[in-house]
């Protein structure tokens, strides 16, 4: 951040400092470059934000939708190691009878 700010202190765009330093993805790259031309950076920095803020929703509801089956699944295998365990020595004992 320090070398981007040192960047744009120079005289260069802020898209391309950003970019050089790796602050930015292509998306908010191209925004600002529209934003500096047009002259209403603020407003699409504010748009950055919001394209990022729902991608992020959109990973995190992904992540979540994936995760819940999974954990169940650990929990299933977990409680029915379990039974097993339980019950095992049970047949151990009913096979030494015979």
């Amino acid at each position: 951040l320090t070398r981007a700010l040192l960047s744009i202190r120079e005289g260069r765009a802020a898209s391309d400092a950003f970019t050089e330093v790796g602050l930015s993805t292509a998306v908010a790259s191209r925004m600002l470059r529209v934003g500096e031309r047009a002259g209403n950076l603020g407003d699409m920095m504010e748009r950055i934000a919001a394209f990022h803020d729902e991608e992020m929703t959109r990973w995190l509801d992904r992540a979540t939708r994936l995760f819940g089956p999974l954990l169940m699944l650990v929990i299933g295998l977990a409680i029915g190691g379990v039974v097993v365990l339980m019950y095992l020595p049970i047949f151990q004992l009913a096979e030494s009878l015979q």
